[in-house]
This record gives structure tokens, C-alpha cells and sequence, in this order.
């Protein structure tokens, strides 16, 4: 397996993937927005300071989280590298795995700590239900990915260092029907003079939840 080879050199921790880490809930990583903090001062950890149009929208009754999408674009433009994608369907059954696979440990990311990659394993069903909960129902076949190790029957994966600061503006949120368009720059340091990129996520309602329809990154 690719990531395997890749972290071949870090130790092996054989956490459960079902249950989230400590790490992910602590006050060292959060997302500070400019509802919630005025400073342009760092602070402490693995932060996603963000600005703009933040504010979460309800779109056919439904509240989307616009600040939480416009994080799961950055996960997937640039550290992922989904690239663009009209459909989820589309996207490869290796960043898909992967994607599901980061997602079983942390709600975000930038809050991974970059202190060694630990080995991790799951299920087709674990992956399957992580990735409902973003995209919807996919009819993809994760049994494709250089992840899934058919002799058992498992997936296997050295969890990434993808710890960082994030800095971005939210520059839209635009509302069509049953779908948000969040158009968000990311850039390079807290002052946000140096762009990073842009990514536009469009998010729908399907039966009742929002979930990530299309993407565009540049």
C-alpha cells in the first residue's frame, strides 16, 4: 500500500477507529472566527482563523455551517488534492478512502498534531458511513484504493501529519434553490497577504442534511 510505504519509518499505535482522539476536542485546536476573536495574535496549537462571511445560512429550512464547509474545501483542494469535481461520484476511491479515513479520527484536519503518523485500519462499512455524513449516498467502490488490503479484508492507512494553522476569508455564500455556493481564499500567513488559493463548494440538501455537491479549486 502506498501510505504505507510512504510512513514506513513511524511507529504503529493500533487505535480503534471508531473512536475519536482526545487531541480532537481540545482547547489547543479550534476555529476563531472574527465573531470570535478580534486579535490578529496566534495562539497556541493548531488554530483556523477565518473571517468574512462566516455566519451559518438555512438554506430550504435547513442551517448549513458555512465556516464548517468552507473548511472542508481547504481538506480537499489542498490537502487531499481532489482536485475539481462535479460530482463526488467522480472523485477517486483513494482520496475518497482517505478522506473518510482522517474524517473517523478528526472532525477537522488542521487539528491533527504533527508529532508522527500513527497506523490505523477499518472497514468498508466504517468508511462508507463516514463518508455519507459529507457527500451523501456514493455509489464508489472504495475496494479500489492501494488502502484496501484484500487478503484481510481491511483498509489500512498511516494517518497524515495535516496539522496547521488555516487562514481564510469566506468571500460568499450564495444561496440558489436547495443549494449554497461558499466561495472561500485561503491564504499563507495570519495578516492573509500571500493567497494560498480559492475554492468554491456547493453544498445541497439531501433529505434534510447538507452535503457537498461540486467543487472548484484554483
Amino acid at each position: 500500500m502506498a501510505c504505507l510505504l510512504a510512513f514506513s519509518l513511524c511507529s504503529c499505535t493500533g487505535v480503534d477507529p471508531n473512536v475519536k482522539q482526545k487531541k480532537d476536542t481540545s482547547s489547543k485546536y479550534s476555529a476563531v472566527t472574527s465573531a470570535t476573536s478580534d486579535s490578529d495574535v496566534e495562539l497556541e496549537g493548531f488554530n483556523a482563523y477565518g473571517d468574512g462571511l462566516t455566519d451559518s445560512v438555512k438554506v430550504k429550512g435547513v442551517d448549513v455551517d458555512v465556516n464548517a464547509f468552507a473548511l472542508r474545501s481547504y481538506e480537499l483542494a489542498f490537502l487531499i488534492g481532489t482536485g475539481s469535481f462535479k460530482n463526488p461520484e467522480k472523485v477517486s476511491p483513494d482520496a475518497l478512502t482517505q478522506y473518510a479515513f482522517t474524517h473517523l479520527y478528526y472532525d477537522d484536519f488542521y487539528k491533527i498534531p504533527n508529532d508522527g503518523a500513527s497506523y490505523k485500519e477499518t472497514t468498508l462499512d466504517k468508511l462508507e458511513a463516514e463518508l455519507e455524513k459529507y457527500f451523501g449516498k456514493l455509489n464508489a467502490n472504495l475496494k479500489k484504493s492501494s488502502l484496501y488490503n484484500k487478503s484481510s479484508n481491511k483498509f489500512e492507512m498511516w494517518l497524515p501529519n495535516y496539522g496547521a494553522n488555516v487562514y481564510y476569508r469566506v468571500d460568499a455564500a450564495d444561496k440558489t434553490g436547495n443549494k449554497v455556493e461558499i466561495i472561500t481564499t485561503f491564504y499563507n500567513e495570519m495578516k492573509k497577504r500571500t493567497k494560498l488559493g480559492r475554492a468554491v463548494i456547493t453544498v445541497e440538501i439531501q433529505n434534510g442534511k447538507p452535503v457537498i455537491a461540486k467543487l472548484s479549486a484554483e
